[in-house]
């Protein structure tokens, strides 16, 4: 009953700002919940900038909206390398 009505990803039409606190607000909950494992993390924006928590799916978001083969960088960082080596 109150589902998203569209979608944006990636939503490249953000203000850096918003962007931001999305990004920090997602690693938080990730963090807090001691999630370590490739995933997406949605929000919802409204007109005035806030955004919203929806949900986090353990699932693996495809290359063509981040432009990384995340399979192959789970794989590399449970070998050993760091995500600034990646």
């Amino acid at each position: 009953r109150h589902q998203k009505v569209v979608e944006v990803a990636p939503a490249t039409h953000l203000p850096k700002e918003v962007r931001q606190a999305i990004f920090g607000d997602a690693i938080k909950l990730a963090k807090s919940v001691g999630y370590r494992n490739a995933g997406t993390a949605e929000f919802l924006v409204d007109q005035m900038g806030r955004h919203y928590f929806i949900e986090i799916n353990s699932r693996i978001i495809t290359e063509e909206i981040i432009g990384i083969d995340i399979v192959a960088a789970q794989i590399q960082i449970a070998a050993g390398t760091t995500l600034p080596q990646l």
